[in-house]
């Protein structure tokens, strides 16, 4: 078993729903078998602008294992009391993709 650490960096955003992103992981020997797992995050509002955390979504899933590379996706959204997405966000997940 061996464990990678990945972070997924998210830019000022506003939008029509949470921000996607993917990368690869590539372990030193081929593997049968992966897990991601969130090991942390930051998030706050951009722009200057005083608002109320409404609802945070994290999720981090493992796409594909081929060989010795783990496609990893990880989606991230942040949204005030009103319920849209019309808040500049940022923030960054951090995972740890487990490999056997």
């Amino acid at each position: 078993m061996q464990i990678i650490n990945q972070n997924f960096p998210f830019g000022p955003f506003s939008g029509s729903g949470p921000q996607v992103s993917q990368a690869t992981v590539t372990f030193p020997a081929p593997i049968t078998q992966a897990a991601a797992i969130l090991t942390g995050f930051t998030a706050e509002y951009s722009g200057g602008n005083d608002h109320h955390l409404g609802r945070l979504e994290i999720q981090v899933d493992v796409l594909s294992i081929s060989g010795a590379n783990v496609v990893i996706k990880a989606q991230f959204g942040l949204r005030d009391w009103s319920g849209n997405w019309d808040d500049q966000y940022d923030g960054q997940i951090f995972v740890s993709v487990i490999g056997e």
